[in-house]
């Protein structure tokens, strides 16, 4: 039986007002000369290696799909304008042109991906809920120039004109507002670490997640991933030969959302875990705890903490995946040990989070964007699959 080959990847790009300057046509490539424009087709270019591991389309208020060799004059017409392209037009330009089945990843303002939307359902388009044309330009910049964060450069002495002062401000700022979500960024990998994406259709994909730590923990934020997993309408698999990772397997944008949420999750409730160790903590230096600690080894002592903040942790992701409509007070005169239950319980009920709504929407456009096409192999046969398990089972 043959083996369903992975789709074509295709970059569509919206076109520009700015435009060059002549009385002859040329090809659409050239045409376009607005810095928006080239920021997109740079985009373009990194997501398909150059042209070669995908075709770049770009998409004319006038013209429809053109190619980047198809010749034009310039015009004066808007997307969305009286005599624009419609997404009928569209649609049949994508049959002859042999794309209608393509894996579509679309650049560019929103009345662009609206009308490529009705063509291509299910088309990735990573400058959804950007917040004005900085903002895309930076996601733009992330995906073809991603090592732009890692050495921020030292802003340059600001000039005593006015104007250079705000920009020298605006600079400051961004950079603080980068170097903040890299600390932020860092801190999550402590709790979880996703793979790229790769997407083998349209429809399915498949990704990873790492748990490090120690096994007792690495196994704990594996149990609650497996337990989060259906929130995102994903399915998982347990590696035989890596206790740490579990492979995911969904629709791209399903896998990415959950990709993109889970160490966010795992971190909210890690610190509400924490937050009942704490109290651990304190109740071992309060003068109650003498009678219970005395006839303990530093090494039991040492046992029982970590124990406790175990079982904390288990009962922080019941509550947050159920919550209860009540949780029992803490009574005074017991063991934190005795009582892990009110005192874990407590301050997830109080400080609850939805985890089904944790993914960032500029990650999820990442990873969809940044994700593996070209060298997805392809699906086995369902035959040939080995059983898929959800997470309730591999739970129990």
């Amino acid at each position: 039986m043959n083996t369903p080959t992975a789709p074509q990847r295709v970059i569509i790009v919206s076109c520009g007002g700015s435009k060059l300057v002549t009385e002859q046509p040329v090809p659409a490539g050239e045409m376009y000369t607005g810095s928006y424009h080239r920021a997109l087709r740079r985009a373009a270019d990194a997501l398909t290696h150059g042209g070669r591991s995908g075709r770049v389309f770009i998409l004319s208020a006038l013209h429809g799909l053109l190619g980047l060799n198809d010749p034009i004059a310039p015009y004066d017409l808007r997307m969305g304008d009286r005599d624009s392209v419609t997404s009928e037009q569209v649609r049949q330009q994508a049959i002859d042109r042999g794309i209608l089945d393509a894996d579509v990843t679309v650049l560019g303002p929103r009345t662009y991906c609206d009308i490529s939307r009705a063509v291509w359902p299910q088309l990735t388009e990573p400058l959804a809920g950007a917040r004005g044309i900085g903002d895309q330009l930076a996601r733009l910049a992330d995906i073809y120039d991603p090592a732009r964060h890692q050495e921020p450069q030292r802003p340059a002495r600001p000039d005593t004109r006015e104007g250079s002062i705000i920009e020298e401000i605006e600079r400051r700022a961004d950079a603080r507002h980068i170097a903040a979500e890299q600390r932020a960024a860092r801190r999550r990998t402590r709790y979880a670490t996703c793979s790229q994406l790769v997407i083998h259709h349209p429809t399915r994909a498949r990704g990873s997640l790492t748990f490090p730590g120690d096994t007792a923990k690495s196994g704990a934020r594996a149990s609650a991933a497996r337990r989060l997993a259906d929130l995102y309408q994903v399915q998982v698999r347990a590696r035989s030969d890596d206790a740490r990772t579990l492979d995911i397997h969904g629709t791209p944008r399903n896998v990415a959302h959950f990709l993109s949420a889970l160490p966010r999750a795992l971190e909210r409730t890690e610190a509400r875990a924490s937050e009942a160790a704490r109290l651990y903590g304190r109740w071992e230096r309060h003068s109650n705890a003498r009678t219970h600690l005395a006839s303990l080894t530093p090494a039991q002592r040492r046992a029982r903490a970590r124990d406790f903040r175990a079982a904390a942790f288990e009962v922080v992701v019941n509550v947050i995946l159920d919550p209860p409509d009540t949780v029992p007070e803490a009574r005074g005169g017991l063991p934190p040990w005795s009582q892990v239950y009110p005192l874990a319980a407590g301050i997830a009920h109080y400080y609850w989070f939805d985890p089904a709504g944790h993914e960032d929407p500029d990650e999820t456009a990442r990873i969809l964007a940044n994700a593996d096409r070209h060298h997805a192999p392809a699906a086995a046969p369902p035959e040939q699959q080995p059983p898929v398990r959800t997470a309730r089972e591999l739970s129990d």
